[in-house]
């Protein structure tokens, strides 16, 4: 698997409160899916996804009748689709090489997942936000299924006001991006007719219960992967 990878990484501190960071952004391509095929599937799935209540807004400035607010409602890796599998499969691989190789880090003995799906349309635009800042913060991620001319940019925590430090992904069919779960990241408005479609996600490597504030109300789906 060829990865990219793009880093946000500190100078050498040359004092004691001076901030020291290591941000690193992780992108490849997953060719072995149909997404003209997934982009139906999941235009398909949008209104029985939008009759769902509302999750929160989550900062980002989505429409109240979006797929994307509703995303603590609904799991995409629970639905039922041979183009599913596979990408739950390669989530699950992309993440080993990342975790093992890249980070160095020992594989957790337990994966979970939270998946949403985002249909953006003309005049629609993900602000700045935030996934996760708490103990439990770990990995996001990124499929692109459907997109035309548009980018997601990833701020650097610490440089995100003045002159923020940022990373622009030029959005392509097929690319998945990993990140950690700190970075601040915003789209561009789309500005054509044809609807932009990604699929994001959350993973977690403590099971859900254990930290949720409602642990029985969650819709998370536990990945398994060779160790």
């Amino acid at each position: 698997m060829e990865v990219k990878i793009t880093k946000m990484k500190s100078d050498p501190k040359q004092t004691f409160l001076a901030p020291e960071y290591d941000y690193t952004i992780f992108e490849t391509v997953y060719k072995d899916v149909n997404y003209e095929e997934l982009a139906k599937f999941i235009k398909s799935k949008e209104k029985e996804i939008v009759n769902l209540p509302i999750t929160r807004n989550a900062y980002t400035g989505m429409r109240d009748d979006s797929t994307s607010v509703r995303f603590g409602n609904y799991n995409v890796f629970k639905w039922e689709s041979p183009i599913v599998e596979k990408l739950k499969h390669f989530v699950c691989n992309f993440h080993d090489q990342v975790v093992g190789k890249y980070y160095k880090q020992e594989l957790p003995k337990e994966l979970y997942v939270q998946c949403w799906a985002n249909i953006m349309r003309k005049g629609d635009q993900f602000k700045a936000h935030i996934h996760d800042i708490g103990p439990n913060c770990y990995l996001a991620g990124h499929i692109c299924v459907q997109c035309d001319d548009t980018s997601t940019h990833y701020i650097n925590p610490i440089n995100q006001i003045n002159d923020p430090m940022a990373f622009a992904s030029k959005n392509e069919v097929g690319k998945v991006t990993l990140f950690p779960n700190n970075i601040p990241h915003y789209t561009d408005m789309q500005k054509g007719d044809k609807e932009r479609i990604t699929i994001a996600f959350d993973l977690r490597i403590k099971d859900p219960k254990l930290f949720l504030d409602d642990p029985d109300n969650n819709n998370y789906v536990r990945l398994i992967w060779k160790n």
